[in-house]
C-alpha cells in the first residue's frame, strides 16, 4: 500500500475587479400615476388578464408575487411609451 496520493493537485486562480457593475436598484412606484386615468384603467385592464394567467397557482403568496412582478413589469412599460 501506498502512502502517496494517486491523483494530481488542482490550483485555480481567480483575478477578481475592483469595480463591479452593479444590476438596477429597487424599484419604487411613482404615487402620483394614481391619479393619472388613463394608466389606472390599463392597470386594471392587465390586472384581470394577469390573474387569469395565474389562477392554476395554488400557493397564495406566490400567486401575488407573480401579479405584482407583471404588473411592475407593465407599469415600467407603459412609463417608457410616455417618455
Amino acid at each position: 500500500m501506498s502512502t502517496a496520493p494517486d491523483h494530481k493537485a488542482t490550483f485555480l486562480k481567480i483575478n477578481i475587479r475592483n469595480e463591479f457593475n452593479r444590476g438596477p436598484r429597487t424599484w419604487k412606484f411613482n404615487n402620483s400615476l394614481l391619479e393619472d386615468d388613463d394608466f389606472k384603467e390599463r392597470i386594471v385592464f392587465f390586472y384581470h388578464q394577469i390573474h387569469k394567467k395565474y389562477v392554476f397557482v395554488k400557493d397564495k403568496q406566490l400567486s401575488w408575487e407573480l401579479i405584482k412582478m407583471e404588473l411592475r413589469m407593465k407599469t415600467l412599460n407603459i412609463l417608457k411609451k410616455k417618455d
